[in-house]
Order: structure tokens, then sequence, then C-alpha cells
């Protein structure tokens, strides 16, 4: 009988590889929703960003929001979990990717924002409904889940076509 017991180095060459980011739903006492407009990209965007090597999700999404906007969240809830599914045109990089959002609590609505300079070039709080559009569909799709368990208490699951944003 022979033993068909994979290698350590092939079990993990068969093993799914996500990227992983990080992001905050943030409001003011009027219910709005906080979104910056990214240097780089054509949608606006919750505050977030991809997880860097030996940090946990709620680590990357705390430092996120503090590099690009120079708030500190007290304590961040885990809100929704997101799947998004790999982007075909990426080619061999084309990976799925697991986009955790926290709650950030609400801060009072005349709260300073220090943007980071290089990546963030406007932000704004804005009455969900006006948010949702200026989102992907998949992140508006987000908003809608998290402000609800935000409500409820729990937490959303979603599963979205693949996209960058």
């Amino acid at each position: 009988m022979t033993d068909t017991w994979l290698s350590e180095e092939e079990w993990l060459a068969g093993m799914v590889r996500a990227y992983v980011g990080c992001s905050v739903l943030l409001t003011d006492p009027a219910d709005r929703v906080l979104l910056l407009k990214a240097t780089y990209r054509g949608r606006w965007q919750f505050p977030g960003g991809a997880m860097d090597p030996g940090e946990g999700p709620a680590e990357c999404a705390a430092r996120e929001l503090r590099e690009e906007t120079a708030l500190v969240a007290p304590e961040l809830r885990l809100l929704v979990v997101e799947w998004r599914e790999p982007i075909p045109r990426q080619g061999r990089n084309a990976h799925p990717a697991v986009q955790f959002m926290f709650d950030g609590g609400t801060v009072p609505a005349d709260t300073p924002l220090t943007l980071q300079a290089d990546e963030v070039a406007d932000y704004g709080f804005f009455p969900p409904a006006q948010a949702a559009p200026l989102l992907h569909p998949s992140a508006a799709d987000r908003l809608t889940r998290a402000l609800h368990v935000r409500r409820t208490g729990g937490t959303a699951l979603l599963r979205s076509p693949g996209y960058l944003g």
C-alpha cells in the first residue's frame, strides 16, 4: 500500500490565497457616513485598506483609519465580512479577496480630520442614500448590511463578484 499524503509544500500550493482588506464604518450624530475620495481611484470609499503582514483585521482597520484621517477608534466591532470572487483579468494574480468591515462608532460633527495627503484627496459625511451611489455597487451593499447589523447586532456575510475598491 502506497502512502498518498501530500507533502506540506504540495498541500500549501493547493490552498486558496486571498487578498485581505479592512474598512471602518464611521458616522456623525446625524447618521451620515464618512467616505474618502482616494487620489488613486475614481470612486469614493470607506476608510480602510490592505492588511500588512503580522497584523490582524481589527489592527489593520484601526491603522488605516488613523493613517488616512488621524482618527482613533476606541473600539472596533466586526459588522460585515465580504468574500469577493477573483478578478480573471488579473491572470496568475487573480485571487479572491476578503473584506472585513468594522464599526468605528460615531464622531462629533465638528471633528477635525487630517487627511493622508498622498492617498486621500477629499472626505465627506453623506446620508446613506447619497453615499450608496458614490460607492461601487458591492461596497454600497456592504454599507446597507453594515448599517443594518449595527442596529440589530450580529455580523453579516456577503459574497460579491470580484472588483477593486
